[in-house]
């Protein structure tokens, strides 16, 4: 495969995709819990273990699968880890009792585990310099999409007579199927078997067609000397786990809190909250297209974090579904993932090549930390109060928090970034 010719394009499109299946085979739980919960007659708290198993597994294996990504190599790991929550997706669907089906979620989450670090290692290896912030938007994108479809699906699919199993069978057989298109157009990186440098098809628009470079973007010779360190990344992973925590806040809940506390019934409760995801997608691609554009990722970060927060606060205070569906417009329009890019690039860009999936699955363990505590956490408060308001104002509160631990890491950084362009 060593005069394998890539095209990063492809590359992007495919590890994008790979998200939008990803994200819909975890939120696709959300939508079907219910129907899950009646069909064995399910305790809430079987439920929550349930929601809870896959992320315990996705966050206690983070860091060892970016570790084994830089040993063995980003794509050899992604692809099992692909077609293990894959096969697990769809054997959710066949599952006898509910222990089957949570031993299933188990090894849906442990296989999930292994993407963002290994994805995110690849496209800062194959991405050129002008494009480093769009091609990430790009993939990140396809986690948008695959929210809405996750949520959709979970809820109409199962009106059929198969009920919620089919949309974890339709979901585990695309699933499947894609683990081909990533083994054919996605190089390898990293590991005893990496391409790299490599040659690549560069697709930039503008360009004349397609034109052949003679390899993939080159590091500094002194990468790794000028490490910001261990401060910088834990200042971007309290960023990450804070802006995380209200992202998974209604991910999770906002289906719930709909119906039974702002009462939205039927398929409403699913539809209303696809408004986010679906304005995330192309707000995420325009806020990487800015970023390139202006040669600084710090300002679409900057902007996104306060109105983020302005409109986690405004859920629980806008009473009309107008007023309640531009704050979800907003919070898609400047939310978790119109902020991750711009998080990714900067811990990315600044890691040592050689070991960049450990630096990654470090950052997103604290992200998975996120997913893991904001559901259960959520639940406790609600509970205690009598009411879901004080956690949107948490998550809020959170997202002005992260605004300052960003700029503490930036001013780590200075002037520059290690490929020399503007903070």
């Amino acid at each position: 495969m060593k005069d394998r010719q890539y095209s990063w394009v492809k590359s992007v499109v495919v590890l994008s995709f790979g998200w939008l299946l990803l994200y819909a085979t975890r939120t696709v739980l959300s939508s079907t819990l219910k129907d899950i919960g009646d069909y064995w007659g399910l305790s809430e708290g079987f439920l929550g273990l349930i929601s809870s198993s896959f992320f315990m597994a996705y966050t206690i294996l983070q860091i060892p699968s970016g570790f084994l990504s830089d040993r063995f190599g980003s794509k050899r790991v992604l692809l099992l880890g692909f077609a293990a929550q894959s096969l697990a997706i769809f054997f959710s669907a066949f599952a006898r009792d509910q222990y089957q089906f949570l031993g299933a979620r188990v090894l849906a989450g442990a296989g999930q585990a292994t993407y963002f670090a290994c994805q995110h290692a690849i496209i800062s290896v194959i991405l050129p310099k002008e494009r480093r912030a769009l091609g990430t938007a790009a993939t990140v994108a396809g986690s948008a999409l695959g929210t809405a479809l996750g949520l959709l699906l979970g809820k109409f699919l199962g009106f059929y007579s198969f009920g919620w199993r089919l949309p974890f069978a339709v979901l585990g057989a695309m699933a499947l199927a894609f683990v081909l298109a990533i083994a054919l157009e996605v190089p390898e990186t990293s590991g005893p078997h990496s391409v790299y440098p490599m040659k690549f098809i560069n697709s930039s628009p503008s360009g004349d067609g397609a034109r052949q470079i003679a390899q993939a973007p080159q590091l500094p010779d002194n990468l790794g000397q000028a490490n910001p360190g261990w401060t910088f990344l834990a200042l971007m992973c309290a960023s990450h786990f804070m802006t995380m925590y209200g992202f998974y806040l209604m991910l999770t809940w906002l289906p719930y809190y709909l119906e039974t506390v702002r009462g939205y019934r039927g398929g409403l409760s699913a539809v209303i909250p696809t408004v986010m995801p679906l304005i995330m997608a192309p707000a995420t691609l325009a806020g990487g297209f800015v970023a390139d554009r202006l040669g600084s990722k710090k300002v679409v970060v900057n902007v996104a974090l306060p109105l983020s927060a302005l409109a986690t606060a405004a859920i629980p205070l806008v009473k009309s579904t107008g007023g309640l569906l531009a704050a979800l417009a907003l919070y898609g329009a400047t939310g978790k993932l119109v902020i991750d890019p711009g998080l990714i690039a900067y811990v990315g860009d600044n890691a040592p090549l050689e070991s960049r999936a450990t630096i990654l699955s470090i950052f997103n363990f604290a992200g998975a930390l996120a997913m893991a505590v904001a559901p259960a956490a959520t639940g406790f408060l609600a509970e205690s109060t009598g009411s879901f308001d004080l956690s949107f104002y948490a998550a809020g509160l959170f997202n002005i928090v992260a605004l300052f631990t960003f700029a503490a890491a930036l001013k780590l950084l200075g002037n520059a970034s290690r490929y020399g362009e503007r903070a």
